[in-house]
């Protein structure tokens, strides 16, 4: 068995040859042969993994590159988006609030500072513009003639600031400039009455000091032919007419017993004494009993004369429709009813100096009865009515001009406030001089901030903006179903007539125009108060073009670097000032999708407005129409009701709130949907216009560059875009009274607006019935 088991171990299970025809192989050739064509497969599998890898790289870096070349890297791309997601919340649900969602992360990245109650990102750009200003108010002149108005702005700006020269000077501007215009003072010199003209030193009070005493004069506008203006003698124009400048009307109650009035009354009192003894130490009159006696004649003059006059006009009567021909008066009319007293043909042409002012001049006289009385007061047969109207007038001069003096005078004007207010907060020195140089130069700090911060390529993109957004109108108008074919024509015609006011006026880029304006001017920085008498004639000389031109069409309403936005139905036109043309609404280099967003709905908004219920009071050419329907035909006027009741009813069933009152007490706010619907149409209609604007924009010009990694689409940044012009941080106690005078507050204006859009639905995917995709919506267009 052994040899059988032997043979068969011997005997091969391959044979040691195998023959193919006439080529034999062993076997080992065999296994080598068979780990040769093993290798030769693998060479062809990895030769083609290799390639297909290589074709699969380079498409990869092809795409890359596409995406790249896609992909926004600019600054401005880049600092909007980042701009963008900061402000987000993306903890909330976009389709459940979807204003949260925009700008749940602005309280976060925005505190509010202590003494603030608001903030908002129009506010932010205010307060940038503000910070430009006073930087190009301290930055030497570049054009150092003394001519130039830069000079003068920046000279004026500076005597102002200049402390150190206040408390040298004192009180002597007032011995050196005002009190020669009023015939001396009382308090200095007792006799001075024997020369002293009533007449004489009202004009110089209300005209070369510029303050409102007895009564309150200005070129209004008529109101039955808005392009002419017309002399207008009024009890008062922003405060009363000649009394204090904390004291309401209500304060001056004779012999009173409520003790916050007995108060008021004391520190007023207080106020005027402590002025006086100022006054007088620096005229330098000897510190006696007979000082302290006509001091206290002079605070019981003046308050006495102050207190007549809030009586008086606490107790007038308006006149109905002052503006017609038949109850306007001539000035020699106006004399002779009230008693000769007041030159009012000489008073006026003193104002009026450039104009042809004579006693057949018509003028309005809103409240007759109020001058009757006043004239009748100061006609009183008594001897010592002169010196009561002299200390009246001088203390008038001396509070105005109080917090232009050194500083014990304006910790005077700042006691008082505090004993009125309980307040300590002030503005400051420098704040102060900030307001004057806006409100005496606001021209050429206006042309100064143009050339100096605004990039002229703002201008250039935002009108091309402007016009997508007014063809986007125009097409809605053409295809809305409430209008007929008569108001359509004529809305049509109205928004391509009217004027837009974009950036700025073209004359701030011409110098030699700026400085024109302030030719006449003259300033002294050593002499900050006698600048103050010069800004006076400036603003007679304004008030004199006003009168003698009337309606001047090329006038902005806002400055230059304002951060406002709005509709001028007067002179039917659209004003967007520079200020607001910056990061983060508008600048040419950020993404079309974000700026339509910002800008662009802000736009689509006032534009709307021309042609809206409101607009339709205005005719094209900027005249009020006594119809409630204005231009609109009756049927276009039923069609529309029916549209606005809709949202009426919408926006009536929303209530904001609860908001934190006091102790522990809640409010809320309901929404009135009669008073806020013409907005609330005017708001989602803007927005609409701007989207399809945008759309128009990509389909003729392509898409924007896409940030790289952003997870949202150029469609929803856009919302993203609009939602976040409105972010806003408020102190908790000012939000139940902001949104109750607003009626409805940033959130409900922002959610109810998108709610009205499917385009909004559908962008983010929301479906009914969440809240941000109702089942019913109103039709607009």
């Amino acid at each position: 068995m052994a040899d059988q088991f032997q043979t068969f171990d011997k005997a091969p299970i391959v044979p040691d040859t195998i023959t193919f025809r006439a080529w034999r192989f062993g076997f080992r050739e065999m296994i080598l042969g068979a780990i040769a064509l093993i290798l030769l497969f693998m060479c062809f599998l990895f030769a083609g993994l290799f390639g297909s890898s290589t074709v699969q790289l380079q498409e990869a870096r092809t795409s890359a590159q596409v995406a790249m070349a896609r992909s926004c890297k600019d600054s401005p791309c880049l600092k909007t988006t980042a701009h963008a997601m900061e402000l987000l919340n993306i903890s909330v649900n976009p389709c459940d609030n979807f204003f949260q969602f925009a700008c749940g992360g602005y309280t976060v990245t925005n505190p509010l500072n202590p003494d603030q109650l608001h903030d908002n990102i129009l506010r932010q750009m205010y307060d940038l513009n503000q910070d430009r200003l006073v930087a190009i108010l301290e930055a030497s002149p570049e054009n150092y003639m003394t001519w130039s108005s830069e000079v003068k702005l920046k000279d004026f700006y500076a005597s102002c600031t200049d402390d150190f020269t206040k408390e040298q000077v004192k009180g002597k501007p007032l011995f050196d400039k005002v009190f020669p215009l009023l015939g001396g003072w009382y308090v200095k010199d007792a006799t001075w009455s024997a020369s002293w003209d009533l007449n004489i030193a009202l004009k110089h009070v209300q005209t070369d000091l510029w303050l409102d005493a007895m009564y309150a004069p200005w070129p209004g506008w008529d109101q039955y032919n808005w392009k002419n203006r017309i002399i207008s003698v009024n009890v008062m124009q922003i405060y009363p007419a000649g009394t204090g400048y904390y004291m309401r009307w209500a304060y001056y109650k004779e012999n009173p017993t409520d003790p916050k009035i007995q108060k008021i009354q004391t520190d007023y009192k207080t106020f005027m004494r402590t002025v006086a003894n100022l006054v007088a130490r620096d005229a330098k009159v000897a510190k006696d009993q007979a000082l302290g006696d006509r001091i206290e004649v002079f605070v019981n003059d003046a308050f006495t004369i102050e207190q007549k006059i809030a009586k008086m006009a606490l107790a007038a009567e308006y006149q109905g429709d002052p503006y017609s021909e038949a109850n306007k008066q001539t000035l020699d009319d106006l004399t002779r009813t009230t008693g000769n007293v007041i030159d009012w043909t000489a008073q006026m042409a003193y104002l009026f100096d450039e104009n042809r002012v004579s006693g057949s001049t018509k003028v309005v006289v809103p409240y007759p009865t109020y001058l009757t009385n006043l004239t009748a007061m100061i006609s009183i047969p008594c001897n010592s009515v002169h010196r009561m109207l002299h200390n009246y007038l001088t203390w008038r001069v001396l509070e105005t001009y109080v917090q232009d003096l050194s500083w014990e005078y304006v910790h005077a004007n700042r006691q008082m406030y505090v004993d009125l207010y309980g307040r300590v907060e002030f503005l400051g020195t420098q704040r102060y001089c900030f307001m004057l140089a806006k409100r005496y130069f606001d021209v050429a700090l206006g042309a100064l901030y143009v050339n100096t911060h605004f990039d002229e390529k703002n201008k250039v993109k935002v009108t091309e903006v402007t016009e997508s957004v007014k063809q986007a109108l125009e097409d809605m108008i053409q295809t809305n179903t409430w209008m007929d074919a008569d108001t359509k024509k004529y809305a049509m015609d109205k928004m391509r007539g009217s004027t837009y006011k974009i950036g700025y006026p073209d004359f701030m880029k011409d110098q030699s125009k700026v400085d024109a304006i302030y030719q006449q001017m003259s300033i002294n920085v050593s002499d900050f108060f006698g600048n103050l008498l010069a800004a006076n004639q400036q603003h007679k000389r304004e008030w004199n073009r006003e009168l003698r031109e009337g309606e001047d069409r090329s006038q902005w309403i806002f400055n230059t670097y304002d951060t406002n936005l709005a509709v001028y139905w007067y002179w039917d036109e659209i004003i967007v000032p520079a200020g607001i043309l910056q990061f983060p609404v508008y600048t040419h280099g950020m993404p079309h999708y974000y700026s339509f967003g910002a800008i662009g709905t802000l736009l689509g908004h006032f534009v709307h407005h021309l042609v809206d219920e409101r607009g339709a009071r205005w005719d094209k050419g900027g005249d009020y129409m006594d119809s409630e329907r204005g231009w609109w035909s009756n049927l276009t006027y039923t069609n529309y009701n029916a549209v606005r009741q809709c949202v009426v009813d919408l926006y009536n069933n929303v209530t904001q709130g609860p908001y934190d009152i006091y102790n522990g007490e809640k409010r809320t706010v309901a929404v009135n949907g009669g008073k806020y619907a013409y907005e609330a149409i005017a708001i989602t209609t803007g927005i609409r216009l701007a989207y399809n604007a945008y759309t128009a924009w990509q389909r003729s010009k392509g898409a924007d560059p896409h940030p790289p990694g952003l997870q949202y689409t150029p469609e929803q940044m856009f919302f993203i875009g609009h939602a976040q012009t409105y972010c806003y941080n408020r102190d908790p106690s000012l939000d139940y009274t902001y949104t109750r005078l607003r009626n409805a507050n940033e959130e409900t204006r922002v959610n109810l607006a998108l709610q009205e859009l499917p385009e909004f639905s559908k962008a983010f995917g929301c479906s009914a019935p969440s809240k941000m995709a109702p089942t019913q919506r109103c039709t607009y267009y």
